[in-house]
């Protein structure tokens, strides 16, 4: 690499310090709380460092906003005093100003520090942030990888990093992937308030790993207490605060609303320009309507491909594409008709925001922010949406549906193929009425209703009503 860039990583190098305290403090030096992904991924540096265990590299893909260059400056922030050679850098920065990858970055971090990767004899971390940039990342770190067992490598992306991976690389790195924050993790950040444990695990394994809704309904009982307790410490209003922006941490540091929704704008308009392009083949044209068919979705999350092909003057296989390149860099998730194969074709997917806020954002834009009680169920939905692809879609532990009949019920949880619970949402009050209709067609195992509710059974209907308090916990 020539000399220009080796002296530019020789400058990263120096002030590396510099550069990540503005990513780990505020203007005012207020340090940034961290997620919590810090505690896992401290883990893998130490067990490297410590030689406890052989990981030696952690990618972690997640869309744009949801803190991964900061998780990652906190990480170089910890270990600077205790590592000597540690780099930290945007590989899309050094793409823009030198055209310089993977393998040119480590290459001229060896002309620095005066070693080959392969005789370097001391720990070394290696940093690199939008490693999506490089397109041949994989390959890059893939044989640096095999170089040397005395780097540790942690690497950010945007989603599309999962579907670049080659299988060689796939066995030699962890992958973390960093979705939305749960209520829990934004009352530990903004409030520091944290339920105890193993509360959150009680609740999940309560409502979705019971035998029964009579079981479902004894365990959650049990937790009552606890879970009043957390809440004496939580200011309901919280809540509003959380489906609204919450979910996106450099929201909480923004000085008011127009603020947090300008930078979710800008957000949307970046994965638009530089993800959707490496996701699928898409004209200029195409890319420009993307926004407008997404506040389509934020109204109507259900809308049909030949409504939308009218509306927008669109080939409906190119708006299906678009739609699938949203999923996969995990703005949307796309929840498809319960049913057999021919069955679901015949049915629209409902695609539902990896965050609230996304959809929050159209209404603000539109001065439709104001009728948040009349909108606060489908902010609750994309929540829940999001939940269930935390807990089950990324753990491979289940499927997601929804009853597209008239009436039917929000969700269908499908666990581990030998189990079905039918699952309805609401801020308020919430009936039987659509639960039973999607059970009875189903023969679930048994049913949650989660809503503005007390703790209570319908055994003749298998179904627990489980208050929102449970919910916001998970």
């Amino acid at each position: 690499m020539n000399n220009e860039f080796i002296q530019y990583i020789q400058q990263q190098v120096r002030t590396t310090s510099e550069r990540v305290k503005r990513y780990t403090h505020s203007p005012r030096g207020e340090e940034y709380p961290q997620r919590f992904m810090v505690v896992k991924i401290k883990q893998y540096i130490d067990g490297f460092l410590d030689k406890t265990q052989d990981n030696r590299m952690v990618i972690i893909p997640g869309f744009r906003g949801v803190g991964k260059t900061t998780l990652m400056a906190q990480m170089c922030a910890l270990y600077s005093k205790k590592v000597e050679n540690i780099l930290f850098l945007s590989v899309e920065e050094t793409k823009n100003l030198f055209n310089a990858g993977v393998n040119d970055i480590v290459s001229s971090f060896e002309s620095v520090i005066g070693q080959n990767i392969e005789s370097i004899d001391k720990p070394t971390l290696i940093f690199l942030d939008e490693i999506q940039t490089d397109l041949k990342w994989a390959i890059s770190l893939k044989i640096l990888f095999d170089k040397t067992s005395n780097v540790f490598f942690c690497c950010t992306g945007s989603s599309a990093v999962i579907l670049q991976t080659t299988t060689n690389l796939a066995r030699r790195a962890l992958f973390e992937r960093m979705p939305p924050m749960s209520f829990i993790e934004y009352e530990m950040i903004q409030n520091q308030a944290l339920p105890k444990n193993d509360l959150k695990d009680k609740i999940r394994q309560a409502a979705y790993f019971s035998n029964s809704a009579e079981e479902v309904f004894g365990r959650l009982q049990e937790l009552q207490g606890a879970v009043n307790k957390c809440w004496s410490k939580i200011n309901r209003h919280d809540i509003k605060n959380y489906l609204s922006y919450g979910t996106l941490p450099f929201s909480l540091i923004m000085p008011n609303e127009t603020a947090v929704y300008d930078a979710i704008s800008l957000l949307l308009d970046k994965i638009i320009k530089q993800d959707l392009p490496t996701l699928g083949s898409f004209d200029q044209g195409t890319l420009g309507a993307v926004k407008r068919i997404l506040f389509a979705i934020a109204e109507n999350d259900t809308t049909s491909l030949g409504i939308l092909e009218e509306r927008f003057k669109i080939n409906r296989l190119t708006i299906s594409n678009i739609f699938e390149a949203l999923v996969k860099a995990e703005l949307l998730i796309k929840v498809p008709a319960y049913g057999s194969n021919m069955t679901v074709a015949k049915k629209p997917n409902k695609y539902l925001f990896m965050s609230p806020a996304i959809r929050m954002t159209f209404f603000y834009f539109t001065g439709q922010e104001s009728t948040y009680l009349t909108r606060q169920g489908k902010l609750l939905e994309d929540s829940f949406a999001s939940h269930l692809y935390r807990e089950f879609i990324l753990r491979n532990q289940g499927l997601v549906r929804y009853d597209s009949a008239q009436g039917g019920a929000d969700f269908i949880l499908q666990i581990m193929n030998n189990k079905q619970i039918v699952i309805e949402l609401g801020m308020g009050k919430k009936d039987v009425k659509q639960v039973a209709t999607t059970a009875k067609k189903i023969n679930s195992d048994y049913n949650l209703i989660f809503s503005n509710t007390e703790l209570k059974i319908n055994k003749e209907l298998k179904t627990v009503f489980v208050p929102l308090d449970y919910y916001f916990l998970m």
